[in-house]
């Protein structure tokens, strides 16, 4: 997990070789009450886009004064993930994501949910 390091000038940035699967537009990023006392940037709901790439999810925020301009996290740091299509609801991804090994919050896992609105 990183926070504000995928982006450059309202842009994505992408490793070598990495290459964008999915993109969704209109996406609302939460996290659970936890991580929220880790930091003023896990408060609230991000409005913005996310980016499923070969190695990672990537979430760009929409409003470019929000605390989080950028969230992003290796499948590799993934766990309990999980992928919901409810019949009467916008579908979501659920996890909790391990910070990178050299993050300012490494020694955490946040929850976090990506919401598609149709």
């Amino acid at each position: 997990m990183s926070i504000n390091q995928a982006h450059y000038q309202g842009g994505l940035l992408l490793y070598q070789g990495e290459q964008i699967v999915n993109h969704s537009k209109n996406v609302t990023l939460t996290f659970d009450d936890a991580s929220r006392q880790c930091g003023e940037v896990f408060r609230g709901k991000h409005k913005g886009k996310v980016f499923v790439t070969t190695h990672r999810m990537i979430f760009l925020s929409d409003d470019q004064r929000d605390n989080l301009l950028s969230f992003a996290v290796a499948f590799m740091y993934m766990r309990n993930l999980h992928v919901e299509q409810p019949i009467f609801g916008a579908n979501y991804i659920s996890g909790i994501a391990a910070a990178h090994p050299n993050e300012k919050h490494s020694n955490k896992f946040h929850s976090l949910e990506v919401w598609k609105c149709l």
